[in-house]
């Protein structure tokens, strides 16, 4: 068996972890070894975190965590060559395999409010211990009980789009850290503005994650003035966007960002005139320090 720790966090994304050990909000996710893993087992741990969008609140009926997970080990696929490739996740495996194990994780059933997780924040939504193998999925089980908030009174149902009540998402190695040889953990990014939608009168919900490995993405931080401006940080270049709202001391902080040179643009409310800085590097497992905006009217 092993164990992985999933994280939820929040920025211009959402992440989400899956085993579920506490659900106290961490602005860092440190890694501690948990040493009372069985003997043949692995800990799995996930994080999540989410996005900005033009709500006050999100709230997501978390019911369910599973891991699909492939018990075949190098010697017994053979017939499946690229089945240890670092980006291989389950591409033509049948689901009636017989080294294919859905193992349901223990968790703490809740509503959770994703806009909670901003700005580097994110939130242990489980742990706990799989059969030993190679995680290939996490699916995550919604209940009824979702809806959104447009201000601090007014709400609206939030409907989950499609026939199931659940999703999967597919983990390629290269997005699991290990903390020891048998104790993991992965962050799955909820970008809430790709997920939520409205139709025909109804708020849908269509989760859309990316799967990333903190220990070794890079960051951007970064403070844009005055508070009151109410910022929203846009960091893009032609391959990707990313998106923050700051605090109210108006601090920020993206996470998982891929290596690159960006721009970001600082666009203000309430009269405060927009800010636009280029050529902001990233490299990979550093954290890029962006200089203190202040806007103007």
């Amino acid at each position: 068996m092993k164990t992985t720790t999933m994280r939820l966090a929040a920025m211009g994304s959402l992440c989400v972890l899956i085993l579920f050990v506490s659900c106290s909000k961490n602005n860092s996710s440190k890694s501690t070894t948990d040493t009372n893993i069985p003997q043949g087992s692995s800990k799995v741990s996930v994080y999540m975190m989410d996005g900005p969008v033009s709500f006050t609140k999100v709230l997501i009926d978390i019911r369910q965590v599973a891991v699909l997970v492939d018990t075949a080990t190098k010697q017994d696929s053979a017939d499946n060559p690229h089945q240890w490739d670092n980006d291989y996740c389950g591409w033509g495996r049948h689901q009636n395999n017989k080294s294919l194990v859905w193992d349901t994780l223990s968790i703490t059933p809740g509503t959770y409010d994703l806009l909670q997780l901003r700005n580097g924040a994110d939130t242990l939504l489980g742990s706990g211990v799989y059969i030993s193998g190679k995680i290939l999925k996490i699916r995550i089980t919604l209940g009824s009980d979702n809806s959104i908030y447009t201000d601090s009174t007014t709400s609206y149902p939030l409907e989950i789009f499609g026939p199931e009540p659940y999703f999967d998402i597919n983990v390629a190695r290269t997005n699991v850290a290990s903390v020891t040889n048998n104790e993991f953990e992965l962050w799955l990014d909820f970008n809430l503005s790709r997920s939520i939608f409205f139709w025909s009168g109804t708020f849908y919900l269509k989760p859309y994650f990316v799967v990333f490995n903190d220990n070794v993405a890079a960051k951007i931080t970064g403070q844009v003035l005055p508070p009151g401006a109410g910022a929203l940080v846009t960091v893009y270049n032609a391959s990707d966007t990313l998106y923050a709202i700051p605090n109210w001391g108006g601090n920020y902080m993206l996470r998982g960002v891929p290596a690159g040179t960006y721009s970001i643009n600082f666009k203000g409310t309430s009269g405060y005139n927009d800010t636009t800085i280029d050529n902001i590097v990233v490299d990979s497992m550093k954290v890029t320090q962006v200089p203190t905006i202040t806007l103007h009217k």
